[in-house]
């Protein structure tokens, strides 16, 4: 074979890995990390966030937990990402009596087979009228 026969099917080997590789990234176990635009948001006000993955783009149709405000130790609440990947929480209580535990925090995305996990570190505090 001639030479540049040889280098001509290293070229194609290189383009198959590296096409291998991209499908591989971005179809298996990609991170994914959770963005809220505010910390503070007045009583019956609202808020949103997004569910993103590595490459900045919104992950639809998928369940995000929250702890909202309450008495005792708070409620878990679930809402689902829009087809962007955004959510908006609307309404949002203030309660005297909850003490300590009156924000809007705790964000987290479990993962799928496609998507790892995360969680939102910070609270959204409830501002009252």
């Amino acid at each position: 074979m001639k030479r540049q026969n040889y280098s001509l099917i290293i070229l194609l080997i290189a383009l198959i890995i590296c096409l291998g590789v991209f499908w591989f990234q971005f179809n298996n176990d990609v991170a994914t990390f959770i963005v809220i635009n505010q910390t503070e948001v007045p009583e019956n006000g609202s808020f949103s966030g997004m569910l993103m993955d590595s490459y900045g783009n919104g992950i639809p149709n998928k369940t995000i937990t929250f702890h909202k405000p309450g008495y005792e130790l708070g409620t878990l609440v679930d809402v689902i990402t829009n087809d962007d990947g955004g959510f908006i929480i609307e309404n949002v209580k203030y309660l005297p009596d909850a003490g300590i535990d009156n924000y809007y925090g705790d964000f987290t995305f479990s993962g799928d087979d496609k998507y790892q996990g995360c969680a939102y570190e910070g609270n959204i505090t409830v501002i009252p009228n």
